[in-house]
C-alpha cells in the first residue's frame, strides 16, 4: 500500500512538471554548442566534446534537483550557509591562482569555482531568513543592518579573491530579495543615497589596481588599445562587423585570427553576434526573456520562500545576461561574469541547470 501510494505521488509530480524552461535552456545551449565549436575549432574538437559532456551532466543535475523538495533548503539553511563559508575559505587554502585571482579549487577530474555556487546558496539561505523573520515586516535601517550581517561575510570572502563581478551579484541579490519581500520607500531612498555616497570610497579604496583600470577602460577603451582596452575593442569590432545577419557559421574572423581573447568563455556572445548578427542576437535575447518569464511565472504562483527563491534565481540570470552582453558591446565594464548557458565551463553549466531544477521543484512541490 505504501509503495503504491509513493508511486502515485511520484506520477502526479511528474505530470505536474512544466519543462518549458528546460526546453528554452536547451535551445540556448544548442546555440552555445555551435558557437563554442566555431570559436575553438582551430584548437581542435576537445572543447566541443567536453561541452557535450557538461550539457549531459547539466540535464541530469536539472532532474535531480527537480525531485528534491525545495523546502528542505529552508529547513537546513544554516548548514547550507556554513557550507558556503567553508568552500569560500578553502579557496584561500587550496585554491588555484589564475590571472591574478584565486577563485578555483582543482579536484583533479573537475575544477570548481565556489563563488559561482555561492550566489545560489545566498538565495536559498537569505530567502529563508526573510520568509521566516521579516515576512512583510522589513523596514528601516535596523532591518537593513540585521539582514546585511547574513550577506556581508559572503560578500567579503568573494571580494577578497578578488571577484568583482560575483561581489556585485551578491549585492544585487540582497537588494532584489528585500525589495520582493517588501520594503518601505523611505528605506529604499536611504539605501540609494548611502550606495551613491559609498561609490567613490569603493572605487579608490576597495578596488584593486587592475579593477580600477577596467573601469577606466570601460569609460575610454581607446586610451590603451594594445593593453587594457584590447579585449573590449576587439569584441566591439566583432559585434559591429556582424551587421544585420552576421558573417555566417564558422565565418567569424576575430576568434579565428585570435584577435579576441577568451572567445569561448567571457566573450562568447561577441563570437555569436559576429557570425549571426543583430537578428541572431535578438533571437538569443528573446530566448533569455522567455526563460526569465518562465521562472518568474512559477515564482508568482508560489508564496513566501518559493517566490523569493524564483525571483533570486531570475535576478542571477538577469544580472549575468545584462553585464556579459553589455560587456561585449562596450557598454559595461569587463567583470568576468559568464553568459549562463552560453559561456563554456563545467561549473557554469552545472550551476545554471541546478538553479533551473530548483525552480522546477518549486513548481512541483508548492502547496
Amino acid at each position: 500500500m505504501g509503495k503504491n501510494h509513493d508511486l502515485v505521488v511520484t506520477i502526479k509530480r511528474i505530470k505536474k512538471m512544466k519543462n518549458m524552461i528546460l526546453y528554452i535552456a536547451l535551445c540556448i545551449v544548442l546555440i552555445s554548442l555551435l558557437t563554442v565549436y566555431s570559436a575553438t575549432i582551430h584548437k581542435g574538437t576537445s572543447f566541443f566534446y567536453k561541452e557535450i559532456a557538461w550539457i549531459g551532466l547539466g540535464v541530469l543535475t536539472y532532474f535531480i534537483f527537480s525531485f528534491i523538495d525545495y523546502k528542505v533548503y529552508g529547513k537546513y539553511y544554516k548548514v547550507i550557509y556554513l557550507i558556503n563559508v567553508i568552500l569560500l575559505l578553502l579557496v584561500f587554502i587550496i585554491g588555484d591562482k589564475r590571472l591574478g585571482a584565486q577563485r578555483w579549487i582543482d579536484l583533479g577530474f573537475i575544477t570548481i569555482q565556489p563563488s559561482e555556487f555561492s550566489k545560489l546558496f545566498i538565495v536559498l539561505t537569505f530567502a529563508e531568513v526573510l520568509a521566516t523573520k521579516y515576512n512583510h515586516k522589513f523596514s528601516g535601517l535596523k532591518s537593513v543592518l540585521s539582514t546585511s550581517i547574513h550577506v556581508l561575510p559572503i560578500f567579503l570572502l568573494i571580494a577578497a579573491q578578488p571577484d568583482l563581478g560575483t561581489s556585485l551579484v551578491i549585492i544585487f541579490l540582497y537588494l532584489i530579495l528585500i525589495f520582493i519581500n517588501g520594503i518601505d520607500w523611505k528605506t529604499i531612498i536611504i539605501l540609494a543615497i548611502v550606495g551613491l555616497s559609498m561609490a567613490p570610497i569603493g572605487y579608490f579604496f576597495l578596488l584593486k589596481d587592475y579593477q580600477r583600470e577596467r573601469v577606466l577602460t570601460f569609460l575610454n577603451p581607446e586610451a590603451d588599445l594594445l593593453g587594457s582596452g584590447w579585449n573590449v575593442t576587439q569584441s566591439m569590432i566583432a559585434v559591429g562587423s556582424g551587421g544585420i545577419f552576421g558573417k555566417g557559421f564558422l565565418q567569424g574572423t576575430q576568434s579565428k585570427l585570435r584577435f579576441l581573447p577568451e572567445s569561448h568563455t567571457d566573450f562568447i556572445a561577441a563570437v555569436f553576434l559576429e557570425e549571426r548578427g543583430l537578428v541572431g542576437g535578438c533571437v538569443l535575447l528573446v530566448l533569455y526573456m522567455l526563460l526569465l518569464w518562465g521562472i518568474l511565472r512559477i515564482g508568482d504562483k508560489a508564496e513566501g520562500y518559493g517566490k523569493l527563491i524564483c525571483y533570486g534565481i531570475s535576478a542571477i540570470f538577469f544580472f549575468h545576461i545584462v553585464i556579459n552582453i553589455g560587456m561585449v558591446m562596450g557598454v559595461m565594464p569587463v567583470t568576468g561574469l559568464p553568459l549562463l548557458l552560453m559561456s563554456y565551463g563545467g561549473t557554469s553549466f552545472l550551476f545554471a541547470f541546478a538553479m533551473l531544477g530548483i525552480v522546477q521543484s518549486i513548481n512541483v512541490y508548492r502547496e
